[in-house]
């Protein structure tokens, strides 16, 4: 007759003790191997998109570079999207990114998406060339930092 190993009530005790010190243990360190948030896929549609708004820079037309603008902001958004950020809108994303962007980088996204903004609600809006430039910069001086 084969004897039954049996766990008595204190071993029990006593392992589910150390599985939860070393729970514990293993609980500051959680997070500390980065996973890449983007594939290789996605490092390349980064790349294409910021091209193709590049090109629309490089035209100097007042609509290219409106429409620059607005795939710049897409693009931020699309990248906010990927790192998990929540929200209904890019707004409400990018209030939830906060903590995890610069403040003068995050105070830059705002006002070109702002400048964004302005060329969607306002019909009549009065941007000049220069100011879409500097929005489209500092859209790509977040994506920069990915």
């Amino acid at each position: 007759m084969a004897k039954r190993s049996r766990e008595t009530i204190e071993q029990k005790i006593v392992i589910g003790f150390f599985r939860g010190i070393w729970w514990l243990l293993k609980l500051p360190f959680r997070g500390l191997r980065k996973k890449e948030k983007f594939s290789l896929e996605d490092r390349k549609f980064l790349i294409s998109k910021k091209r193709e708004i590049e090109e629309l820079l490089a035209s100097r037309d007042h609509l290219r570079l409106r429409q620059a603008v607005l795939e710049s902001d897409k693009l931020v958004d699309w990248v906010l999207k990927k790192d998990n950020y929540r929200g209904e809108t890019f707004a409400d994303r990018l209030r939830s990114a906060e903590k995890n962007i610069p403040p003068e980088v995050y105070n830059s996204i705002w006002q070109a998406h702002k400048i964004r903004n302005q060329l969607v609600h306002e019909t009549k809006a009065e941007i000049s060339k220069e100011t879409l430039h500097q929005a489209v910069k500092k859209y790509f001086h977040y994506l920069s930092r990915i």
